[in-house]
């Protein structure tokens, strides 16, 4: 009920009016208004109360809308706002009905800020992230963390993080992971809005791993008075990374924590296509231990001792010659044979290589040719030929050379001839390497 005056009058009069703002009751009649009682009075006696009706009711339909305030933006997010809506007609604006609430614009949040991913364990990835800047105007109540070994993420895994007392950065570790495989990871934050755009990690992708195992087969081999070489096979398991590298260590003393000098002790890291290494600049007045590490991101495999665990650096027969040819000869009855020199030492351990390839041993210091000669020069190469392959047959016999060709004569013409050939230096002699055959001419 609104209710206003005027006057007084010339009379001294006074006009109330009484608007009723409800709707008009059920039966459609007007609001009444009688008088209970009057106890006006004047100097010319009592005074009068009258009540007529102004304007009959109605009931108006109901005035619904919204508006986009201020059209243009320029609120601040997460600024509650107050509000209030007045109906106006000709005769002008209704009183304000006030919202119940404020509300404060927002919008959905954006991206996690410092999102890294680091390995946790051989099946964990640990996801570090930090607040968005923008929180879109209103509180961030949840952060959604996906996986996929997809950069599409079409077969993506999630988990949510939802504890956000402790404040940024925030952790999350996500198991169960495949070791070895790669995952991507992304990062979402969530409001009353929603989620908002997704933070990928740095780096991009990682796979859980854990340090390698140790080499196998760890043999160590004497080449020469100065050098030892040491082999090795795969690690049983890379831990689900790439080995990078090897570390070969030697020293005089099981412990590996003497007091000597390189270079009788020391470390070499190699890469981790090579398995073949020789250690230089030894003593022959001295043994030496020797270990291998494989390495990948995680760390350092324990170290595998060699087999056997010491070795002195000693002179020693030379390697086996290769590269071995035979061919029907020029003439009736021979055939003609070349070889190499030794390029692997008599142990049958490569000086160095580099995947399949086998590379020359290092030359002695103040020496001219590699050590795969054992240290002491070749004095000779010596060919041994037979009719059969076991070399058991009679027909066959054995020749010595300085050289690396020979031709073998007073043959019998179409026979096929087996031939093998071994150094030999002051120390003693090397191996038989690889067998050729040849018909001769």
């Amino acid at each position: 009920v609104f209710v206003d005056r005027d006057g007084p009058n010339t009379q001294n009069g006074f006009i109330w009016r009484v608007t009723f703002l409800d709707d008009a009751r059920p039966s459609g009649s007007d609001f009444t208004v009688r008088v209970h009682s009057n106890s006006l009075a004047t100097s010319h006696g009592s005074a009068y109360v009258s009540v007529s009706l102004l304007n009959s009711g109605r009931t108006y339909t109901s005035c619904t809308g919204s508006l986009v305030m201020p059209s243009l933006g320029g609120l601040v997010k997460g600024l509650e706002y107050h509000g209030r809506v007045s109906a106006r007609n000709s005769e002008g604006y209704s009183l304000p009905m006030k919202a119940a609430e404020p509300v404060a614009p927002m919008v959905i949040p954006g991206a996690p800020t410092g999102v890294t991913l680091d390995v946790a364990s051989a099946t964990e990835l640990r996801v570090i992230f930090g607040s968005p800047s923008d929180n879109g105007g209103d509180s961030i109540t949840q952060y959604l963390i996906e996986w996929s070994t997809s950069s599409a993420f079409d077969d993506a895994q999630s988990s949510t993080l939802e504890y956000l007392a402790g404040g940024s950065p925030f952790f999350k570790n996500i198991d169960g992971l495949i070791t070895g495989t790669y995952y991507y990871v992304r990062v979402s934050a969530k409001n009353s809005q929603g989620y908002g755009i997704s933070q990928m990690s740095t780096p991009a992708s990682l796979n859980p791993h854990q340090k390698p195992s140790p080499p196998t087969n760890v043999k160590l081999g004497i080449t020469s008075n100065t050098m030892l070489t040491i082999g090795w096979g795969l690690p049983l398991s890379d831990g689900g990374d790439s080995i990078s590298k090897y570390r070969i260590e030697w020293d005089t003393k099981p412990s590996f924590a003497s007091s000597s000098y390189p270079p009788n002790k020391g470390y070499v890291d190699v890469d981790s296509s090579v398995t073949s290494h020789t250690i230089q600049l030894l003593s022959s007045q001295k043994s030496y231990y020797v270990r291998v590490q494989a390495m990948n991101t995680s760390g350092s495999s324990s170290p595998q001792l060699s087999t056997p665990s010491w070795a002195t650096p000693s002179m020693q027969v030379p390697g086996s010659p290769h590269s071995l040819q035979a061919l029907p000869g020029s003439s009736v009855g021979t055939i003609e044979i070349s070889w190499q020199r030794p390029r692997v030492p008599h142990h049958s351990i490569s000086c160095f290589n580099e995947g399949a390839t086998i590379k020359e041993c290092p030359t002695p210091y103040g020496g001219s040719l590699p050590a795969s000669d054992g240290g002491e020069a070749i004095s000779e190469y010596e060919l041994e030929y037979n009719e059969r392959s076991d070399f058991l047959g009679s027909d066959g016999g054995r020749k010595t050379y300085t050289g690396s060709h020979a031709v073998l004569s007073n043959l019998y013409s179409g026979r096929t001839y087996f031939v093998r050939v071994l150094a030999r230096n002051a120390i003693g002699s090397g191996r038989y390497g690889e067998t050729a055959s040849a018909k001769a001419t």
